[in-house]
């Protein structure tokens, strides 16, 4: 595990710059390489071979190949034996493999590769610079492209090293931040500054200057008939040899367990191949709606794991520069911040960490699908009947209610939410109906708070996303490439690494993604139950209220610090002079006020205006932090 950087031009001092500012991806050695037309350099968090010789840049027999790599490659000992025969190793790492592959198989050496990636390969005789990102894209690979200059690295801070660079935002990415709380697709909020997609590669011609991007693997959507009973027996097969693969180690490891599902099935399987299992659980002081110690120390009891309980109280304000530091973009995804203190106390004891994201994208765990599916079945009904149906609303249960209803201030009435027009939208625009569900602002919002023209190309996202397979796969397969990939695998990679700690992805063995696609929507959500088949694979595997326990989302306690000094630290972020550029003024008030009325709602909306405003002072203004 590492991090890297690199451009298609010589400049030691700017490489140097880069990679040390990145250092906290790889504390443990740094490494360059330089030539008239790739700079390469990385920093490695040594993980497997602790010893020199896994230092990067890693090179073949005649140093005609140039590597540095973020990852690990879980079946590299395989793949080694099969090239040993024709290539030497010097090392006993991964990332040597990746090189010897690159020599044997050429491009299509990604297709040899169970395991997670970033990395730059240099081939000095065909004059190609290699990119590649791994197929979910649990590792982050950022570049720029100017039609001649390429600068490359794990985190956008990197390239910004570079002074030819301008920091500009990008407002279509804005927009996108504004609905979703991340930025999907390939773009950045950065204008200029792209992410190499999961399952993409770059190469960069550099006889012509030329850089082409291309997919060389995607989820498979077509289904297969099976037996429940064989289903079941698949899955656990799969999770089980997945995290047996991800055990392999030279430094200490441990699970992020929460007492879910998800994460409980982790160490279920891990207690096939170790007794000697770390976990590590996390809750607020005074948080009575995200903390889930009583879960996790009853899964870790039953295991028998060491297991350690941390309790944090701490002051968001003096941490939250850190943390949007670290995040390189704003995110408004609340988790990232347990994520971060989870990690900083799992450092003093271990190096890697094994977590259960992944799984409800697979098995349809999340509690929108049941919605969106429901508001599917309905949308041949009458105009007329699907605007009445909103009203039904008090036979929803108040954490959902709040999400999809808005509430006037002033009179106090139920308005006309987002149940109802996910309903009116759904027949002819699903990509519309997603957004109305899980977006913090809809496009009537966005409309008053926006100072820029914004255009939501619905059209393209339903081309691209929900045009293949039924309802409920093709929502797992939007969120698999743009909410997984671009929010919840960034969490856990900048929130560990900024503590210098490798995340595992068991469910996320892309063997697994695959066969998950290959199973009937109808054994994943089944009569609103979600998770079906995967609960009922694990009934011999976990306690049985873990498994039928009410989902819990990982949080922080918004109200708790809304009501003591973080409203009040958005509300002098929000008198910055960028406001009146990009944003109504007057809007951002009316959300400041209408928060006591539904503080869900319009708290999402605060905080996703308050790390976009924290982000702008650190990376646009330039603000000093010490992170």
């Amino acid at each position: 595990m590492c991090g890297i950087c690199g451009f298609n031009f010589e400049d030691k001092r700017l490489l140097k710059s880069m990679a040390d500012e990145i250092r906290h991806r790889g504390p443990n050695a740094a490494g360059y390489f330089t030539s008239k037309n790739v700079s390469l350099g990385s920093r490695r968090l040594s993980i497997i071979d602790l010893s020199k010789a896994g230092n990067q840049p890693i090179y073949n027999e005649d140093k005609s190949i140039a590597l540095v790599y973020n990852g690990e490659i879980f079946n590299f000992i395989g793949i080694r034996e099969d090239l040993g025969k024709k290539h030497r190793f010097i090392s006993n790492t991964d990332s040597e493999v990746v090189v010897h592959a690159y020599e044997e198989y050429g491009i299509d050496c990604l297709s040899h590769f169970n395991g997670f990636w970033g990395f730059a390969l240099y081939d000095s005789k065909r004059k190609i610079l290699f990119l590649a990102r791994d197929r979910l894209g649990i590792k982050p690979l950022y570049y720029y492209y100017d039609g001649k200059k390429l600068v490359f690295a794990s985190e956008i801070k990197a390239i910004l090293k570079d002074p030819g660079i301008k920091r500009k935002v990008n407002y279509k990415a804005l927009s996108d931040f504004i609905t979703y709380r991340y930025i999907p697709s390939d773009l950045t909020i950065f204008d200029g500054i792209k992410k190499l997609k999961p399952g993409h590669y770059a190469l960069l011609d550099l006889k012509t200057g030329k850089l082409k991007v291309e997919k060389y693997w995607d989820v498979p959507l077509k289904t297969k008939s099976r037996g429940k009973a064989i289903v079941e027996k698949d899955i656990i097969s799969l999770l089980r040899d997945s995290v047996e693969k991800r055990l392999i180690s030279d430094v200490p490891l441990g699970v992020y367990l929460s007492g879910g599902i998800d994460s409980s099935s982790i160490v279920a399987m891990m207690k096939y191949f170790t007794n000697e299992i770390s976990t590590f659980s996390l809750a607020f002081e005074h948080d009575k709606i995200g903390n889930e110690l009583g879960y996790a120390k009853k899964v870790a009891e039953h295991f028998g794991t060491r297991h350690k309980e941390i309790t944090i109280s701490t002051n968001i304000v003096k941490d939250l520069p850190k943390i949007v530091w670290h995040l390189d973009e704003p995110m408004a995804d609340p988790a990232a911040v347990p994520v971060y203190y989870l990690s900083k106390e799992a450092k003093k004891s271990v190096t890697v960490i094994l977590t259960g994201d992944g799984a409800d994208e697979l098995f349809a765990g999340y509690d929108q699908y049941k919605f969106l599916a429901l508001g599917h079945k309905m949308r041949f009904l009458p105009h007329p009947i699907k605007k009445m149906l909103p009203a039904s609303a008090k036979m929803i249960p108040k954490s959902m209610l709040d999400k999809i209803y808005r509430y006037s201030s002033a009179t106090g009435e139920q308005m006309f939410g987002r149940m109802g027009r996910m309903l009116l939208s759904i027949k002819t625009n699903k990509a519309k109906a997603y957004a109305e569900v899980v977006g913090v602002f809809d496009d009537d919002e966005k409309k008053e708070l926006l100072n820029f023209d914004f255009r939501d190309n619905y059209n393209a996202i339903n081309r691209g996303f929900f045009s293949k397979g039924d309802f409920l796969t093709q929502l797992a397969y939007y969120d698999v490439k743009n909410y997984l990939a671009e929010d919840l695998l960034m969490k856990p990679d900048k929130m560990c690494m900024a503590h210098s700690i490798e995340a595992r992805v068991p469910y996320l063995d892309y063997r697994l993604v695959e066969y998950s696609f290959s199973i009937p929507s109808s054994l994943k959500l089944r009569n609103s139950k979600t998770k079906y088949i995967l609960k009922s694979a694990l009934k011999n595997y976990l306690p049985k209220d873990i498994i039928y326990r009410k989902k819990q989302p990982f949080q922080m306690p918004l109200d708790e610090w809304f009501s003591k000094e973080l409203k009040s630290y958005f509300l002098d972020l929000l008198e910055e002079p960028i406001n009146s550029k990009l944003f109504n003024k007057r809007y951002i008030k009316k959300v400041f006020d209408n928060y006591e009325s539904s503080k869900l709602y319009y708290g999402r909306q605060l905080w996703s205006l308050g790390m976009f405003n924290l982000w702008h002072k650190i990376f646009i203004d330039g603000e000093k932090i010490n992170a």
